[in-house]
């Protein structure tokens, strides 16, 4: 019960944390929005974070089958962080090229095709993980029985996408009043808060699944002092 009133208020804090920033992102300096400024490093900073904490997790439930789940969310965050290094490079070899070959530089990239295998590479390993242990059944299943499922950090991280995606692609007629500065880093503000909810729903469903270890392992106790006694009264 504990649990499920943390995770309440920590989505409220989320939405609130978004709300408000999004609002006074107008405000804030035009050079943290460009490529290679302070939001994108607190992306990529949220990113990797989530990636560690889900191989910390991987680690710390090794020899259970849901510890797979771990290295899936692992993997998702590897993907996400490398797309928003991959645009930074671009954007800096477009800058190199020159404004009129911005558009083609991307298919002089070596890089590219290394890139879209490993990215596939990832999601067939993935798919390989969810079916050979199971994990929809052992895991997601489980969290939705259980109610761990962190469903206001969710909504909250599809908020913040689709504002950054209004935001960014001019895709509002609330927004075309704004210049494409202020824009852009009104979309890089909300797009930090989707990662950093996806980062606390991570870790409330990492502190959720503590008691599973604990009390397979108080089972798994009970079955052996039940089969030594049982053993000794023979």
């Amino acid at each position: 019960m504990r649990t499920l009133v943390n995770i309440r208020s920590s989505s409220w804090l989320l939405l609130a944390g978004l709300c408000v920033s999004f609002v006074l992102s107008v405000g804030l300096p035009l050079s943290w929005g460009q490529e290679y400024g302070l939001l994108e490093n607190v992306q990529a900073a949220t990113l990797l974070l989530g990636m560690l904490v889900a191989l910390m997790a991987a680690r710390q439930q090794r020899g259970m089958a849901a510890s797979k789940i771990w290295w899936v969310a692992s993997l998702c965050w590897l993907s996400v962080l490398g797309q928003e290094l991959a645009w930074d490079a671009l954007s800096a070899a477009s800058a190199s090229a020159g404004a009129g070959n911005a558009i083609g530089s991307w298919g002089l990239l070596w890089w590219k095709p290394a890139m879209m295998g490993l990215c596939l590479g990832m999601l067939l390993a993935c798919l390989y993980w969810v079916v050979r242990h199971r994990l929809i059944s052992r895991v997601v299943l489980r969290w939705l029985r259980e109610g761990a499922m962190p469903w206001g950090c969710l909504l909250v991280a599809g908020l913040a996408m689709l504002l950054s995606v209004l935001a960014q692609d001019h895709g509002s007629a609330w927004t075309h009043k704004l210049p494409d500065a202020t824009l852009a880093i009104m979309g890089e503000v909300a797009q930090c808060w989707a990662y950093a909810a996806l980062w606390w729903a991570q870790w409330v469903l990492l502190h959720h699944m503590q008691d599973w270890r604990s009390s397979s392992y108080l089972q798994t106790m009970h079955f052996s002092l039940t089969k030594g006694l049982e053993r000794r009264a023979i």
